[in-house]
């Protein structure tokens, strides 16, 4: 398998979760070659610099990786992951069959940019086969689009995103995934939304993370973690009553890793999270308005009962999540592409 893969930054959700599945594939014995498709950072970068990047920040992989030349070798098949890497994958002549990996529906990240928006929409009409992150991306380009997709199921890492024990106080703790430059996360409504559970509950500690970067700033006593590694991330999801994240696109993977840490998680009702949370069972789901949010979380901080019950199914639910089983749904979909004699005789996806 080829992949084709933008150059990567820590913390990037879709990063994290894209060399996971190739970590897993390789390990079940596919020959993953990741091509890392250099823009800005890794321009000057050597192969050997990105392998020891990609090492350093996303851990260790038998998945190779190589500097973008604008060729690559021959394979079964070739993985696009971001709209402009299809279009460095469509000239090329070689590959085998191409496949689009879609973790977000990718226009809507540009309401400002009508090239750009245009041109991401342009790469689900290209042919190629798209596996997305979840159903709701698959039903939106099947819907708008009227092409293939497949989907594989959300997951997390359960070996890192467990409940730690003893590292909750006397007082009640509220975090907030803070990112002011990501619109899809609508920082200011989430800031709105706290100042009003604080005049409420005076006692509350709000504790920010995601970015060290916050414009505008925070009000005065909110704390903010900034960029956590995953084991602290850990942390600060055991040690919070409730969790508050906005996913205005596809659903990001923070409320489910905070939902194996036994942190409430208070997330934005909507379609796209049909079959991954549910309202009052796992999570509490509200509108996104100030008043709702803040109603939601003060709901959580005040019914212990309600809380607990949500915290043990939303664990439960996680406990069944891994990366390897979403490994194993793509390595599936692309079995059914491969004709059974070529199957038995073990000439592809080796």
């Amino acid at each position: 398998m080829n992949w084709l893969v933008p150059e990567p930054f820590p913390g990037a959700g879709g990063d994290i979760g894209l060399f996971r599945l190739t970590r897993y594939l390789a390990e079940f014995g596919h020959e993953c070659n990741v091509y890392v498709i250099h823009y800005e950072l890794m321009n000057e970068w050597t192969t050997e610099e990105i392998r020891f990047y990609i090492r350093e920040h996303f851990g260790p992989t038998r998945a190779q990786y190589h500097q973008w030349t604008g060729r690559i070798g021959d394979a079964d098949c070739t993985f696009a992951t971001f709209w402009p890497t299809v279009e460095s994958l469509l000239p090329l002549p070689n590959g085998g069959k191409r496949y689009y990996l879609v973790q977000d529906w990718e226009p809507i990240f540009y309401p400002d940019h009508e090239e750009h928006r245009d041109r991401a929409e342009k790469t689900y009409l290209a042919g190629l086969h798209c596996i997305t992150l979840g159903p709701w991306v698959a039903k939106v380009l099947q819907q708008r689009y009227n092409i293939q997709a497949d989907y594989f199921d959300f997951a997390i890492d359960n070996r890192v995103y467990w409940p730690r024990p003893g590292l909750r106080g006397p007082e009640q703790r509220v975090c907030f995934y803070a990112r002011p430059k990501t619109p899809r996360r609508a920082y200011g409504v989430g800031l709105e939304a706290l100042e009003l559970v604080r005049a409420r509950l005076p006692g509350v500690q709000i504790e920010l993370f995601g970015t060290s970067d916050l414009s505008p700033a925070p009000p005065s006593g909110f704390m903010n973690r900034g960029m956590l590694s995953h084991e602290n991330l850990a942390k600060l999801f055991s040690s919070c009553d409730a969790g508050l994240v906005f996913s205005l696109t596809n659903p990001s993977f923070v409320p489910l890793e905070m939902m194996a840490c036994g942190c409430a998680v208070v997330e934005l009702a909507s379609e796209r999270f049909e079959g991954i949370l549910t309202h009052g069972k796992d999570s509490w789901l509200v509108e996104l308005d100030p008043e709702r949010i803040a109603d939601g979380i003060c709901v959580l901080l005040e019914d212990h009962a309600l809380r607990q019950r949500i915290v043990e199914n939303g664990c439960r639910r996680t406990r069944t999540m891994s990366w390897r089983k979403s490994a194993r749904q793509i390595e599936a979909i692309l079995l059914k592409d491969v004709p059974e004699s070529e199957r038995i005789l073990g000439r592809a996806l080796r």
